[in-house]
């Protein structure tokens, strides 16, 4: 059992599930920045007893990510816990890297913990490719938080959120421009803020009065920064005689290089566009840009055109809405005549 303590009391004990190829030494920045928030945090063993991982009397809290997150769920259904928080919670299915660098993308955008995955002699590759288990059919009575990356190829976000909604006792934190090892990726800091600040409304911090309710300003029609990225992204291509590094897209048409490497992913599987590695490498169009249209590319990055609230009584009316925005954008190319 790896562990990191607090110098002084302990507020209670975090205990830490891994996804899919991890390690526990993967974890030690946040178990110390935890542990200094007056924290015991544990990764146990994969076989030990979880009677074992608790400080008597003390709160205890459960954080799985991955497919940690989906044992982690069904764990809290049969152990007495105070707090349960999920990471990453693969619901549907993603898109598993194709090689090492890709994974390294599609895990994490923090350089330091990029770093610590290549040195880490005990991490196993190529296991996001791994089948994953069904989650439980419901979630425990007790809080549960859910933290999640909006640029998530792995763990779409869509069914997480879907999931957060149906339930009182959940909350529900998504990281702009996200990926999948959201406690380890370039918003680390404020994942880890939001696990203690979860912690402290549980345990022995303080009470918190509820936010003041602020009026909703949503437009009934949303075209996600995904789909915007790529389109420009695509453009550039059209443009370009040869292939273009990310690097020069990102910086040529304002798009956060971080996603643009994800989105790039997602566009080569689509068909969309082709690529090579190497010092003269980039991307270029897979077809020319007439023949390719916008319904193509809301299809390759966010899989549909709406999203209907589960047991809706008018689903008939947002399915037949789809349908006409999808055959609109079916016809509508990316560069040319519109």
């Amino acid at each position: 059992m790896t562990t990191w303590t607090p110098n002084g009391t302990s507020r209670g004990t975090i205990a830490v599930l891994p996804g899919r190829g991890e390690t526990p030494a993967l974890y030690e920045r946040f178990g110390r920045r935890l542990a200094a928030d007056g924290y015991a945090v544990l990764v146990p063993e994969p076989d030990s007893d979880p009677a074992g991982w608790f400080e008597p009397g003390a709160a205890r809290f459960l954080v799985g990510t991955d497919t940690g997150a989906l044992r982690a769920w069904q764990l809290a259904l049969e152990i007495e816990l105070d707090g349960l928080v999920l990471v990453g919670t693969p619901l549907a299915d993603g898109l598993p890297p194709a090689d090492r660098a890709e994974e390294i993308g599609v895990r994490t955008s923090c350089p330091v913990h990029r770093e610590l995955l290549r040195n880490d002699p005990g991490f196993e590759w190529g296991r996001l490719a791994d089948d994953v288990t069904e989650p439980p059919e419901r979630l425990p009575e007790i809080p549960v938080l859910l933290l999640h990356g909006d640029a998530d190829t792995i763990a779409p976000v869509a069914p997480v959120a879907a999931l957060a909604a149906r339930l009182p006792q959940s909350s529900l934190a998504v990281f702009k421009e996200g990926v999948h090892d959201v406690l380890n990726d370039q918003h680390h800091r404020s994942a880890a803020a939001r696990i203690v600040l979860f912690c402290e409304e549980i345990a022995k911090g303080a009470v918190l009065l509820p936010e003041v309710a602020k009026p909703r300003r949503t437009a009934p029609v949303q075209v996600s920064a995904r789909v915007d990225y790529s389109l420009r992204a695509l453009r550039e291509l059209a443009g370009s005689d040869g292939p273009v590094k990310c690097a020069v897209i990102a910086r040529n048409q304002r798009i956060p290089l971080n996603s643009l490497v994800n989105l790039m992913i997602e566009l080569r599987r689509a068909g969309l566009v082709a690529s090579q590695r190497g010092c003269d490498g980039g991307y270029w169009l897979a077809r020319e840009a007439e023949e390719i249209t916008v319904g193509e590319v809301v299809r390759a990055v966010d899989g549909g055109v709406t999203s209907v609230h589960s047991g809706s009584p008018d689903a008939d009316v947002w399915r037949e809405l789809e349908r006409q925005v999808a055959d609109f954008l079916g016809r509508v190319p990316v560069v040319g005549d519109r």
